[in-house]
């Protein structure tokens, strides 16, 4: 089984759940194939990590398990297929600076393995959300 490496912990993914990104990630078009790898300690956080290059990966979390309410308004291309949402996490030395980017969510097609990075221009959602107090 192929394993990437994170943190200089070596985990183990299967092919099957590798993510097809064909435009890459804002930023980072390279970023093509991925995983989301489970953050056991800090659920409901997850890694989505590259297979291909182990120096890009991402805190991600699916933005309705922090802001109950999220519901963005979908590209009309993207109404029809059942998605998992993602929002990437921008972790502070200060937690309490920690902000989670809803206004570029990631989409994935479960059914298909295929996944988008989407900014939603119009939009009340933020690029630098502070995460709720507990």
């Amino acid at each position: 089984m192929p394993e990437i490496s994170i943190n200089n912990m070596n985990l183990e993914y299967n092919e099957n759940a590798v993510i097809d990104f064909t435009e890459g990630l804002i930023g980072l078009p390279e970023m093509r194939r991925a995983v989301i790898v489970p953050m056991s300690d800090y659920s409901p956080f997850c890694w989505l990590a590259s297979v291909d290059d182990e120096r890009n990966r991402f805190v991600v979390v699916a933005p309705s398990a922090v802001f109950p309410d999220y519901s963005p308004d979908l590209p009309e291309e993207l109404r029809e297929s059942p998605l998992e949402t993602l929002a990437i996490v921008k972790i502070s030395s200060n937690w309490e600076n920690t902000t989670i980017n809803l206004r570029a969510p990631i989409f994935i097609n479960s059914a298909t393995k295929r996944g988008a990075q989407v900014i939603l221009s119009e939009t009340k959602y933020r690029l630098a959300e502070a995460l709720p107090t507990a």
